[in-house]
C-alpha cells in the first residue's frame, strides 16, 4: 500500500477501495452513494439483546471517523473493534482491530458478538457481506459537512449517549454558524470585486490528478471557508480532474497534499501556467497526524480555521478569536 493510501484511509474517512487505483496507478473507481443511517441484515443471532442496557452497546467501527465521532460523546468503552487505519484519540490502538475498510475478520466478529457494525459511505459492499453473515450494520453518511451532527446524534442514539451526542451536535453546529458570520457573506461579496469569494483547487492528489467533488464533505468546508471549489460541479466524491479543467478554471488558490511538497511538478508546464502558481498561493496540508480537514469529525473545525485564513487573511483576527470562543472552544473540546 502506498503512502497515500494509507493517507487517504487515515484521513478522509472514506473507503480505500475508493483510492485503491492511486496506489496502482490505474482507472479510479468513483465511490458509491449512500443513504443516511442506512441499515442491513439482522442482529447477530450470537447476541442476547434482551439482557442489554442503556449505554452497554457493543460497537465495532470499520471507520476512523466513526471511532473519533464515538469517543467525542464518551463512548469509547462501547467500541469493542475498530479497522487497522484507526488512529485517533490515541488509545484506540489498544482496541481489537477486525478489519480494514474493504474486509472485516469474520470469526473475529462472531467472537465479539456486536450489536452494531458501523461504516461510513461507500462501503456498501463491505455492509452487505457482514449482512450476509448475519451481522447488524449501519452506514452513517460523510458526504455533507452538515453530516456530522446528525452522525453524533445517531451515534448517540445506539451507545447509550444522547445527551452527549446532542450537546456536541449543537456546539459544533453553533461554531459553524458563527463563523459564517464572520466571513463575507455572498451579498457582500458581490457587491465589490476586492471581497469577490476566491476559487479554491483542492487537490486530493496530483498525478493522477484528482480533487474533491460535489459530493464530498470538503466541497462543503470550502464553502464555509468562504471559497469556491472549482470542481463544486463535478457529481463525485473524489473524482479525477484534468489538467486542461484546471488551467481553464485557473483557480487563486491550490491546497495540495502533505506528500506534494518537494516534488518537481509544480515547477513545470502546465502548472507554472496557473495563477496560484505564479502568485506563491499553494498550501500544503499538514502531515497526517497534524491534518485536521481532511477527516469528517468535530476535529474539522480546526482545519476550517486553517483554510479560512487562507482564504481570508483580512479576516484573520476575528478567525482568531472565533478559536478562543466558548462557542469553539465547547466543540473541540471533547477531542483536546
Amino acid at each position: 500500500m502506498s503512502d497515500f493510501g494509507r493517507r487517504a484511509a487515515l484521513t478522509l474517512g472514506v473507503p480505500l477501495l475508493v483510492y485503491a487505483p492511486i496506489c496502482t496507478s490505474a482507472a479510479l473507481a468513483s465511490s458509491a452513494d449512500s443513504a443516511t443511517g442506512q441499515t442491513h441484515g439482522n442482529a447477530s443471532p450470537a447476541v442476547d439483546r434482551s439482557h442489554k442496557h442503556a449505554g452497554e452497546a457493543r460497537l465495532i467501527s470499520l471507520a476512523p471517523s466513526n471511532t473519533e465521532l464515538l469517543c467525542t460523546i464518551g463512548a469509547k468503552s462501547e467500541i469493542i473493534g475498530v479497522c487497522s487505519f484507526c488512529d485517533y484519540p490515541q488509545d484506540v490502538s489498544g482496541i481489537n482491530k477486525v478489519g480494514t475498510f474493504v474486509s472485516a475478520n469474520m470469526e473475529r466478529l462472531c467472537r465479539l458478538k456486536p450489536d452494531y457494525v458501523l461504516l461510513v459511505s461507500g462501503q456498501e459492499m463491505l455492509a452487505a457481506q457482514l449482512a450476509h453473515n448475519h451481522f447488524k450494520t449501519l452506514i452513517l453518511d460523510n458526504s455533507h459537512l452538515a453530516n456530522i451532527g446528525k452522525n453524533l446524534k445517531k451515534l448517540g442514539e445506539i451507545s447509550g449517549k444522547a445527551k452527549e451526542a446532542d450537546n456536541a451536535a449543537k456546539n459544533f453546529d453553533l461554531a459553524l454558524h458563527n463563523l459564517s458570520d464572520i466571513l463575507p457573506r455572498k451579498d457582500q461579496r458581490d457587491a465589490t470585486e476586492k471581497q469577490k469569494a476566491p476559487s479554491v483547487f483542492y487537490c486530493v492528489w496530483p498525478q493522477p490528478l484528482m480533487t474533491a467533488g460535489r459530493d464530498s464533505f470538503l466541497n462543503e468546508v470550502i464553502t464555509a471557508c468562504g471559497g469556491i471549489n472549482i470542481a463544486g460541479d463535478v457529481p463525485a466524491s473524489y473524482p479525477r480532474y484534468s489538467m486542461e479543467q484546471l488551467i481553464l478554471k485557473n483557480p487563486d488558490v491550490i491546497i495540495l497534499p502533505y506528500e506534494a511538497r518537494g516534488q518537481s511538478f509544480l515547477t513545470r508546464a502546465p502548472w507554472t501556467m496557473l495563477k496560484a502558481v505564479k502568485e506563491n498561493r499553494l498550501y500544503y496540508l499538514p502531515d497526517q497526524k497534524h491534518d485536521t480537514l481532511s477527516r469528517p469529525t468535530i476535529r474539522v473545525l480546526s482545519g476550517i480555521a486553517w483554510l479560512a485564513t487562507i482564504l481570508h487573511p483580512e479576516r484573520s483576527d476575528a478567525i482568531a478569536a472565533w478559536q478562543k470562543s466558548n462557542c469553539y472552544e465547547q466543540a473541540v473540546g471533547a477531542n483536546h
